[in-house]
């Protein structure tokens, strides 16, 4: 039986389950099961859902898996350039949004590559973010900045105006 095949066969056998039924004989499970319990039925609901999803998909297989990043100069020309300042987690998710066939870097190893390069650096404080825009990011359109979450605490956050993102996007073909 290919995998493909044996997947179907346990999406059958688990969607028959969270129905209330046997999957062995079709005989109706009884009430007293753990199965019939709702919070096991949803559970096996959401793996059958999940089996049917990577069925119709054509199955797992190592061609699905994420390839290592490759920079594509035409891809990154397409990346979304917001006109208001975001965070850099933004910019990845941007770039995420264009590069779908690779695994994106991480927003850890980005501002690693952003230390390297000198625009951000450890901070200073501690308890504070751990990375912050350098005194000369500024000239980038990378800077830090004391905000208010919505709880009323403060923390520093780094932002990137259209020159910064630019320049994150333009560092991805040194990853």
């Amino acid at each position: 039986m290919e995998d493909l095949e044996l997947l179907a066969w346990a999406q059958n056998y688990v969607e028959k389950m969270a129905n209330g039924i046997n999957p062995l004989d079709g005989s109706v499970i009884e009430d007293d099961s753990v199965l019939n319990n709702v919070r096991v039925s949803r559970c096996l609901f959401y793996v059958s859902g999940i089996l049917k999803e990577i069925i119709a998909k054509g199955g797992l297989t190592k061609k699905n898996k994420s390839k290592a990043f490759v920079y594509d100069a035409i891809k990154a020309s397409t990346v979304k350039i917001d006109a208001r300042p975001i965070a850099l987690s933004e910019i990845i998710r941007n770039i995420k949004d264009v590069f779908t066939d690779c695994k994106v870097p991480t927003f850890r190893q980005m501002a690693e590559l952003l230390k390297a390069k000198g625009i951000l650096i450890d901070n200073p404080e501690k308890g504070g973010a751990h990375y912050v825009a350098s005194p000369q990011a500024a000239v980038n359109g990378v800077w830090t900045e004391l905000a208010v979450n919505g709880t009323g605490k403060e923390y520093w956050r780094t932002l990137y105006d259209e020159n910064g993102q630019r320049l994150v996007i333009a560092a991805l073909a040194e990853i």
